[in-house]
C-alpha cells in the first residue's frame, strides 16, 4: 500500500519544476582531487572510469540534524561507511533549520563540513552562493530515486542533493483521548473547547501557530500561494498570494484560536511535543520527523490522520518537501563525499532511518511497511511543494514576524500587507 500512495505522492510532486541559477565551482579557487586506482571489490559508484576514482581522504565531516533519532541513525549509518570504506566521519550535531547560515561563513573559510543537511527549498539560495559541488552520481544511481525528489535537489541541469526523505505534515492524535478525527477543521475546534483546560496544561489540539511553516496549510487551503507556477512549472517570483482575501481569512481563523484560549501565547515546538507526549493534548499538527519519539510515548495510542477540511469545503494545504545531502564546493573531496551521501540515501539506509525515525523515504525501493505512514501519504495529496528559488529565502522572516503579530491580535489585512512589502523589498535588495 505504501509504494501504491508513493506513486501518488509522486505525481503531485512533479510540480517541482525550476528556474535557472547561476552555479558552479569558483574558477578562482579550483578543488582538484587525486586520482587512484579503486581497491578491488569496490562497489563505489562512479562518473570518471570504471577503473579509477579519486584517492581516499583520511576523513570526511558531515553536519547531521541534532534530532535524537535521526542523529543517532545516521551515526549507525556513518559507522557502515567507514568500516566499508576505511575513511573516518565526523558526524557533527547541528540543528538543520541553521545550517545554512552557518555553512555561508564556514564553508569558504575552510572549517566547513564536506556534506550538510537541507530542505529542497535552501537549494537556490546556496547555489547562487556559489556554496554547494554537484552530486558526484550516474544517471542509473539517480534514477533509483523518486523522479520528483531528484527534481527537488537540480537547479539549472545539475544535481545537487542525494534525497534522504520527502515530508510533509499531517495530524497526530492520541485515541485514547480522541477516538476518532472529525471531518471538518470547526468540529475539530469545537472538540478542542470540549477538552480544553488550560489551567491543567490540557489541550484538545495544537499546532505552531507562531510559526510561518505550520500556519500555512490554512493559507493555502484558502486561496493563498507562494509564488504560483507557469505551465511549464517556472515559478514567478514577482506574484505573492500572502495577503489575497484567503490568506486574511486564514489568518483571522487562526487568531481566534489564541482568542478562544484553544492555543496558548507560549505555543512553542517544545511545548507543543512536550505536552503531547505527556498525554495532555487530543491532537497535534507536525511532521513524520517525530514519529519515532510519538511512537515510543504513546504507543498503540498513536494515530496520524489528514487535517479535517476547512470551512470552504477545501483541504488544507501543507507544504511539501525533500530533504537530503549537499556536497560542499569547499570540499577537497568532492567524490568522496558524493559516496558518503549516496551510502545514507541507499534503499538499506532509507529503509533503516524510517525505521528509527519515521520519516518517509525518497526512493519507492526502501522496503518500509508501517500504518502511521499511510496518514502522512494520504495528506501529501493536497500538499504543496515548497518553492526552491533563491527568492523562497525572503519569504521566510517577513512571515515569521506576521504570525507573532497575529497572535498579538493586530488586523490580519495589516499584518499581511505589510509582510509582502517586506518580501518585496528584500527580494528586490536580491538583485
Amino acid at each position: 500500500m505504501y509504494k501504491k500512495k508513493l506513486l501518488i505522492m509522486t505525481m503531485m510532486m512533479l510540480t517541482l519544476m525550476l528556474v535557472a541559477v547561476g552555479c558552479g565551482r569558483d574558477a578562482a579557487e579550483p578543488v582538484e582531487e587525486d586520482e587512484s586506482t579503486v581497491e578491488n571489490g569496490s562497489d563505489v559508484t562512479e562518473e570518471t572510469s570504471d577503473d579509477v576514482v579519486p584517492e581516499k581522504p583520511e576523513s570526511l565531516e558531515i553536519w547531521a540534524n541534532n534530532e535524537e533519532y535521526q542523529f543517532a541513525a545516521i551515526e549507525h549509518l556513518v559507522k557502515q561507511f567507514e568500516e566499508e570504506h576505511g575513511i573516518e566521519v565526523l558526524v557533527t550535531p547541528y540543528l538543520m533549520a541553521d545550517q545554512d547560515e552557518a555553512f555561508e561563513l564556514d564553508g569558504p573559510s575552510g572549517i566547513g563540513p564536506d556534506l550538510i543537511f537541507q530542505p529542497h527549498d535552501r537549494l537556490g539560495n546556496l547555489v547562487t552562493q556559489n556554496l554547494l559541488a554537484p552530486l558526484e552520481a550516474d544517471e542509473a544511481t539517480l534514477a533509483e530515486y523518486t523522479e520528483d525528489a531528484i527534481i527537488a535537489f537540480t537547479l539549472d541541469g545539475e544535481v545537487y542533493g542525494a534525497p534522504l526523505v520527502m515530508e510533509n505534515t499531517a495530524l497526530y492524535y492520541n485515541k485514547d483521548i480522541i477516538s476518532e478525527v472529525p471531518e471538518t477543521m470547526e468540529e475539530l475546534y469545537e472538540l478542542a473547547e470540549e477538552l480544553t483546560d488550560a489551567s491543567n496544561d490540557e489541550y484538545g489540539f495544537l499546532f505552531e501557530a507562531l510559526n510561518f511553516y505550520h500556519v500555512f496549510p490554512w493559507m493555502g487551503g484558502y486561496g493563498g500561494y507562494v509564488f504560483p507556477q507557469d505551465a511549464e512549472g517556472n515559478y514567478d517570483p514577482t506574484d505573492l498570494g500572502l495577503n489575497n482575501e484567503g490568506s486574511v481569512e486564514a489568518f483571522a481563523e487562526v487568531q481566534s484560536l489564541f482568542e478562544r484560549g484553544l492555543i496558548p501565547r507560549s505555543i512553542t515546538e517544545d511545548v507543543l511535543n512536550g505536552l503531547f507526549t505527556d498525554g495532555k493534548v487530543g491532537a497535534v499538527l507536525s511532521g513524520p520527523w517525530y514519529m519515532a519519539s510519538f511512537s515510543d510515548a504513546l504507543g498503540d495510542s498513536l494515530g496520524v490522520a489528514p487535517l479535517p477540511t476547512l470551512s470552504n469545503g477545501e483541504d488544507p494545504t501543507p507544504f511539501a518537501g525533500v530533504k537530503g545531502w549537499l556536497v560542499s564546493n569547499y570540499t577537497e573531496h568532492t567524490y568522496w563525499a558524493s559516496q558518503l551521501a549516496l551510502h545514507l540515501t541507499s534503499a538499506d539506509s532509507q529503509a533503516y532511518y524510517f525505521e528509527e525515525t519515521g520519516e518517509i523515504p525518497a526512493r519507492p525501493d526502501a522496503d518500509i511497511d508501517h500504518p502511521l505512514a499511510e496518514g502522512f501519504l494520504d495528506q501529501s495529496q493536497s500538499a504543496i511543494p515548497m518553492p526552491n528559488i533563491p527568492e523562497m529565502g525572503q519569504v521566510w522572516d517577513p512571515m515569521e514576524d506576521a504570525v507573532q503579530f497575529n497572535a498579538d491580535g493586530d488586523d490580519p489585512k495589516e499584518i499581511l500587507d505589510e509582510a509582502v512589502e517586506d518580501i518585496f523589498l528584500n527580494i528586490d535588495l536580491m538583485q
